[in-house]
């Protein structure tokens, strides 16, 4: 479903970068529409949001790869996913810094810290130092950073492109980040690995670093810079501000905030779900390429690409479908494509259906995930997303680490491609119990949400 440390210091103590939020100035601004400063915003976003895939694609290719040359024990294979899961617990306080700090800067700074980690793993690697617990270290670090910056991004994204345009700003950072990761990044991956196994890593460095510069060259809307203010948390931001709340506070609204609204609490509870079983068969998937498809190494990489398209299309074509159908009957029509796809690849084990079957899912994956953060973007207020959307990462996403050890267990005790068919099952189990609540709570809501 998509995305380190704070060793670089704390946003806080980072005025020149903080100040620099503020933009360009007011003159500029007024000479300059807001629809196209929205556009502008949106594609260097986009553009930093796409070496950043790249680099990640490459990573991800090469990790699991690599993580196989030291084990092909499934439990063990599925750690390096538990390890990079786990950060996801730490979803409310990662909320909370998105709303206390300057929410670019904050995702400057964990950019240059994944750059540093991502780099000393390749300096590792080529030292022939590296081993699984420097894999696992490694994972949890960068797992930490990846939620970090995914709730910051979610939040920093409604301050750079109109409300209008949501769902399909969404989408197209979507679909930037399947090319970039999933078709151009995995399969080079693991061309680099087979030339040098600390090469994918250190071009990943890289990434990091070419995407601080672009961030640094984003500025937000007029109508927006005053909300992301760290003092907006308090509720003013100008003149003598009150001291903000502390983060327990911030973390306590965030969770009253969810429990009064039924529908973002239901989405939260299905996201949930629909992780743990997603996390799952992420953790195997390499074993599934090789053994039950019977793919080489350099052939995984090139699966996953092709497999893509399939994203790529969900994440350009998403805007389209919520406008003719409306946000939450394509919801619940991507629940059901989900499970159809995960049944396809757990019970048809040849090369066409596998990736037939990828291709599918990653469509319905993007879909959702872009009509659903969108409909988040433009419901919440934004000087308070950030807390609430930390919230709903942690009951979305903090059964991941659980899905994939028990898919591990599962795949090690049976076979690996029985996790896809219970998957497959569950899935549609959810959209079935879901469809009715959906349809009553998110009628009116859903179709009034992020054009």
């Amino acid at each position: 479903m998509s995305n380190v440390d704070d060793a670089a210091g704390s946003p806080a103590d980072t005025p020149d970068v903080a100040e620099a939020e503020a933009a360009p100035a007011d003159a500029e601004r007024r000479a300059v529409p807001e629809g196209a400063r929205g556009r502008d915003g949106a594609n260097r976003l986009i553009a930093a949001a796409g070496v950043s895939a790249l680099g990640d694609g490459l990573r991800a290719t090469a990790l699991p790869l690599l993580a196989v040359t030291y084990t092909t024990d499934p439990a063990l294979l599925a750690l390096v996913t538990v390890a990079g899961t786990v950060p996801m617990l730490l979803s409310p306080l990662a909320g909370v810094a998105a709303d206390r700090w300057p929410r670019r800067s904050l995702m400057v700074w964990l950019d240059v810290g994944r750059a540093v980690i991502v780099g000393l793993v390749a300096l590792l690697v080529w030292t022939e130092s590296a081993d699984l617990a420097v894999l696992y270290v490694a994972a949890f670090l960068l797992g930490v950073g990846e939620t970090v910056f995914g709730i910051t991004a979610q939040a920093y994204l409604p301050e750079v492109v109109p409300e209008a345009r949501l769902t399909s700003a969404n989408g197209r950072l979507q679909a930037v980040q399947l090319i970039f990761l999933d078709t151009v990044g995995q399969p080079l991956g693991g061309l680099l690995f087979a030339v040098s196994a600390a090469l994918p890593f250190l071009l990943d460095a890289a990434s990091f670093a070419i995407g601080v510069m672009v961030l640094l060259t984003v500025h937000s809307l007029s109508a927006s810079a005053a909300k992301s203010a760290p003092t907006s948390a308090a509720g003013t931001g100008t003149g003598s501000a009150p001291k903000p709340p502390g983060w327990g506070e911030m973390v306590r609204d965030g969770f009253r905030y969810l429990r009064g609204d039924r529908l973002l609490m239901l989405l939260a509870v299905m996201l949930g779900w629909l992780n743990f079983f997603f996390a799952g068969v992420s953790a195997i998937l390499v074993l599934y390429v090789l053994e039950v498809l019977g793919l080489g190494k350099t052939a995984y990489g090139f699966f996953l690409a092709v497999a893509a398209l399939g994203g790529l299309i969900g994440g350009l074509a998403a805007s389209r479908l919520r406008e003719r159908f409306g946000t939450f009957p394509v919801v619940s029509a991507a629940l059901v494509a989900l499970g159809a796809a995960c049944l396809l690849m757990g019970l048809v084990h040849n090369p066409v259906a596998g990736v037939a079957g990828f291709f599918a899912l990653n469509l319905a994956a993007v879909v959702y995930q872009a009509l659903t953060v969108a409909f988040r973007q433009t419901t919440v207020a934004r000087e308070v997303i950030g807390r609430i959307n930390g919230v709903y990462r942690l009951i979305g996403t903090g059964g991941a680490p659980l899905g994939a050890v028990c898919a591990g267990l599962v795949a090690g005790q049976t076979e690996v491609w029985t996790p896809f068919v219970v998957s497959g099952a569950a899935l549609l189990l959810l959209a079935a119990v879901t469809w009715g609540p959906l349809r009553r709570l998110g009628g009116p809501r859903g179709a009034e949400a992020g054009g």
